[in-house]
């Protein structure tokens, strides 16, 4: 005597397709993430390996990179995604570099200072100190008379 087949309830095979596009629209955002910067908060970075591939078309473009970048290059990440990131070199153009090969790129040194026209009108004696009016001598400390 063989075993009946297994049967499964009309019910569930009813809701299977909904719950296999639900499934699988819930894991969909997940499975390609990628961080877009608006155009004035695009970090900038370097290159940290010696020759790195540069691809204008993407990285899976069928004819190797296009450029590569030399160690110490700064660019600007417009986007990136898993693996790759889409940057701006300084030159101006796009194209997709690894992840791995960026490092953040150290701080823009803060500007100097320019003389405005009043500094530069100034003579050594015209400082602001040597305006400020002389004060008196205080009064000479007078110490007590120490007796035994």
């Amino acid at each position: 005597m063989t075993p009946a087949p297994m049967r499964i309830p009309f019910t569930l095979l009813r809701y299977l397709p909904i719950l296999l596009t639900t499934g699988l629209l819930l894991l969909l955002p997940t499975a390609c993430s990628s961080v877009e910067y608006p155009p004035d908060k695009e970090p900038r970075m370097v290159v940290a390996q010696e020759q790195v591939p540069f691809y204008v078309h993407g990285p899976a473009q069928g004819n190797g990179a296009d450029r590569l970048l030399a160690k110490g290059d700064e660019v600007h990440v417009l986007s990136k995604d898993f693996g790759f990131s889409l940057v701006q070199a300084i030159d101006g153009q796009k194209g997709y570099v690894a992840n791995d090969s960026l490092v953040p790129a150290p701080p823009e040194p803060s500007p100097t200072p320019t003389p405005t026209h009043q500094d530069a009108t100034k003579q050594d004696g015209d400082s602001p100190r040597s305006q400020e009016p002389l004060l008196p001598d205080p009064a000479p400390l007078v110490s007590p008379e120490f007796r035994y």
